[in-house]
């Protein structure tokens, strides 16, 4: 591959909140810096942790605000002044925001979406009354540049709600740093959870919003314990915290289940987990699963609208979805979305069967190769035409 001359790329997340989507960038960013690019890192307000993960190389720009629409003048100068070669953005808000700039300030940048999750069902689930988004969406997205899809089943839905050609997105997954994530899996953990193990543990990570769906996971959990001991350990943050503990507590389980909070380094849990367990209802490519699969631990997964059949039984037809039950697929243990008793039925398989757990450990890092970072950045730099193909 040939470098097409020194670019100047720009990356627009909306904070340094410990999103999947945000960290991808970050990495990104990060990365390109490190192969020669000029970055810009665009940020509408310097709020949450993820700060301390960007490259001292990487020039961050804080539009000082929290609120998208007041900080447009500030962006749109900022477009109009630096002319980037490329504008990246990853989440539906900065990506309007992105296009409607363009169009104002009328610059050459080329704008280009990273595409992390299935909008239609977003849109459908949880938007309730904004119906302003998706109409943007439907009428403006077709006019990216570069879209990038993190799965075909987000691509395919892309397309099908912009109305663009299937033939402009491209298809990549999310790019994994596979020796630092081992090695952050071995740093330590609270005592309580390595030294005096005496039960299989399980591990689920993510933000705690409605769409991670862990209400189903303590519910199914709860039901777990009462066939043999375990503990749930849940690793992350947000507004459903109080709910969730309320429900481990109406359940009588809160003393079998530990709430860690945020952590920078979720892998240190995934990788001393007996079984890591995802119930979103709905994924792009989800960043945890594969974490935990870098790590060597077992995966079970809802089988929603995109990513986990796409990673665990990658030889399925990605659009099959399973309407209830489980299918023990090739790289792990996929659950129909919302079946609570097939969630307690595959939990309890893999904690009683120690050859299923072994093989599974071991058939997850050999899947991980495909994820690897330098491969999969490669891609990255060729989709969004820093190197001649």
């Amino acid at each position: 591959m040939e470098k097409q001359g020194t670019k100047k790329i720009s990356f627009l997340i909306s904070s340094f909140r410990a999103g999947g989507g945000e960290l991808q960038m970050i990495d990104i960013a990060n990365a390109l810096v490190l192969r020669g690019y000029e970055v810009d890192l665009l940020v509408l307000a310097m709020l949450g942790p993820s700060q301390s993960l960007v490259n001292e190389h990487v020039h961050i720009v804080s539009l000082q605000q929290r609120r998208l629409f007041l900080s447009f003048p500030k962006f749109a100068w900022y477009l109009y002044k630096e002319r980037p070669s490329i504008l990246v953005s990853t989440d539906q808000y900065t990506q309007l925001f992105s296009l409607f700039a363009k169009m104002i300030t009328r610059v050459p940048t080329k704008i280009a979406f990273r595409v992390g999750i299935v909008f239609s069902d977003m849109m459908s689930q949880f938007y309730g009354k904004d119906k302003l988004t998706p109409f943007l969406i439907r009428r403006f997205y077709k006019k990216a540049d570069i879209v990038i899809a993190n799965s075909k089943g987000v691509a395919d839905d892309f397309c099908a709600m912009t109305g663009t050609e299937r033939s402009r997105v491209s298809v990549i997954f999310n790019p994994k740093k596979i020796n630092e994530i081992l090695s952050s899996s071995n740093e330590p953990v609270p005592e309580i959870f390595v030294m005096k193990k005496k039960v299989p543990v399980i591990v689920a990570t993510g933000s705690l919003r409605l769409r991670k769906n862990f209400s189903l996971l303590i519910r199914a959990f709860a039901k777990v314990t009462k066939t043999i001991p375990a503990r749930l350990v849940i690793v992350g943050s947000g507004r459903e915290r109080g709910s969730l503990g309320e429900l481990a507590k109406s359940l009588g389980i809160e003393e079998v289940i530990t709430f860690v909070g945020y952590s920078k380094n979720p892998h240190a849990y995934a990788s001393r987990a007996d079984v890591f367990v995802s119930t979103a209802l709905l994924e792009g490519l989800p960043n945890s699963l594969l974490e935990a699969m870098i790590c060597g631990t077992p995966i079970i997964s809802s089988d929603c609208n995109a990513g986990p059949r796409e990673i665990l039984a990658p030889d399925t037809d990605y659009r099959e979805r399973l309407e209830k039950g489980v299918e023990y697929a090739k790289y792990g243990v996929l659950t129909a979305v919302n079946d609570e008793e097939a969630l307690v039925s595959a939990i309890l398989r893999i904690l009683s069967d120690p050859n299923m757990r072994a093989r599974y450990a071991d058939l997850s890092k050999k899947r991980m190769v495909d994820f690897e970072f330098e491969k999969i950045l490669d891609k990255y730099e060729k989709a969004l035409g820093l190197v001649k193909k």
